[in-house]
């Protein structure tokens, strides 16, 4: 059964792990579905309205581990599990690993906590296969108009975990289609014809030197990778936030993240929004990571 945290202005609803969403990509350990500022709708889905799958599609604030830098997966034979942090063990198969696949998936150890109105915790244990093991705390807390998701990650097993991490933010403010309303900025400026990838953005997006603006509302998905590496002062050293900005509601949401952006990508569609900072991980035996995104809203 979900988990509501609220105060005066947010209000969350969290998703406890294994309720809907049973798939392999995503993490499972406490995923906040849907926030509510001051009343108004904020997330939608990886899949438009009418298509979505809420077991084996993301939602909300949905974050993933791993979506390239898979661990141990190449280190193991066909049929063996291979750890995905958050979800299960998964079970390698004859092909290069592709977070789109849905793969057999052992379950791990959930558990979770509603410690007060404005703050629950939510932990999994994975044990250890193939001298990989680790231990995963997620802490979301609520504080006036903000709210924080913070991360603890132990490596219990042998072996270093060294991956990533992203929080894949299905945005949706008030529940609009993305549109001319709509503006996002990252803390950085950046250099157009330095992304990777720029997909499908011709007509549809107006490029700022710190973001992008909507000149209609999609009728495709749309992509541009590598927004961070293309930043133009090439000084990467500056943790990262991005702005959302809905002038048709007069609404700003942000997320500020206290680590350098590994990476960072933005997508998404018709009824979605996501820029995505990636946390890159090296998580030695015996050691364990930290990290926080608090989310801001404004009117």
């Amino acid at each position: 059964m979900a988990i509501t945290l609220n105060n005066s202005q947010i209000k969350l609803r969290i998703e406890t792990p294994g309720e809907k969403y049973r798939g392999s990509r995503f993490d499972w350990n406490g995923t906040i579905t849907q926030i509510w500022y001051k009343g108004k709708k904020m997330l939608a889905g990886e899949k438009m309205l009418f298509h979505r799958n809420d077991r084996i599609y993301g939602r909300g604030l949905h974050n993933e581990f791993g979506i390239k830098n898979c661990i141990g997966y190449d280190d193991i034979p066909v049929g063996e599990y291979f750890p995905k942090i958050g979800t299960g063990w998964l079970k390698k198969d004859e092909k290069p690993y592709f977070f789109f696949t849905q793969y057999k998936l052992d379950v791990l150890d959930f558990s979770w906590q509603k410690v007060s109105d404005t703050k629950a915790v939510f932990m999994c244990d994975s044990g250890i296969r193939n001298g990989y093991g680790y231990r995963y705390t997620k802490t979301i807390e609520i504080i006036d108009n903000t709210f924080t998701v913070s991360y603890n990650l132990e490596n219990v097993g042998e072996k270093k975990i060294s991956t990533t991490e992203y929080i894949h933010n299905f945005l949706l403010p008030s529940g609009k289609n993305i549109g001319p309303h709509l503006e996002l900025s990252f803390n950085w400026e950046y250099d157009k014809a330095s992304l990777t990838e720029n997909v499908k953005t011709e007509n549809l997006i107006e490029f700022t030197s710190k973001g992008i603006k909507f000149e209609k509302t999609p009728d495709v998905e749309y992509f541009l990778g590598s927004v961070f590496e293309a930043r133009k002062d090439k000084k990467f050293s500056e943790n990262g936030s991005w702005c959302v900005s809905d002038s048709q509601n007069g609404v700003v949401m942000s997320e500020s993240v206290d680590f350098v952006p590994y990476h960072t990508d933005v997508w998404g569609h018709k009824q979605s929004l996501s820029p995505e900072l990636f946390k890159w991980l090296d998580v030695e035996p015996g050691s364990c990571a930290n990290w926080n995104r608090t989310y801001k809203f404004e009117n």
